[in-house]
């Protein structure tokens, strides 16, 4: 029978902090810190060009829309996952909101047009105002939309 084998790995980060000459961990934070600051503006960056692409579809015929749901569905998906972290959390919560109309239609058979169109619009008006309180009513609004409408959470 074979011995078992114990591997651990090398801990690299106690190597830098344990060192005397490595970086203090004060400086391994404000390094860290400025490279969050650094994906913060890349990630706003990056909700601003996928709130372009979903207004576009605002203007759609409902045919477009309706056929078009799964293409909406995925800058959708990419903005709710990461907004928060570049500070854009209405804009999160509106782009979830538009993924959950989405799957209560391939799930639940539920559409709604008008609904969807005003949660598309929403997303620019909510990422112009990211941080002020009208756009934390916008979104408690179209949730009670949402809700009202059958779609659940």
């Amino acid at each position: 029978m074979s011995e078992a084998r114990v591997y651990t790995v090398r801990n690299r980060i106690s190597e830098a902090l344990l060192s005397r000459d490595g970086p203090t961990a004060d400086r391994l934070v404000s390094d860290a810190d400025a490279q969050v600051a650094g994906l913060a503006t890349r990630i706003g960056a990056f909700v601003t060009e996928r709130v372009a692409i979903l207004t576009a579809f605002a203007e759609q015929p409902e045919e477009a829309l309706f056929g078009g749901c799964r293409t909406i569905a995925e800058p959708a998906m990419n903005i709710a996952e990461v907004a928060e972290a570049a500070g854009l959390d209405a804009v999160g919560a509106v782009a979830r909101g538009i993924c959950v109309m989405i799957d209560g239609l391939i799930s639940q058979g539920i559409w709604h047009t008008d609904a969807l169109r005003l949660h598309l619009r929403a997303l620019t008006l909510v990422h112009d105002q990211a941080g002020q309180p009208a756009a934390l009513t916008i979104v408690e609004e179209l949730r009670t939309l949402r809700r009202s409408l059958g779609f659940t959470e």
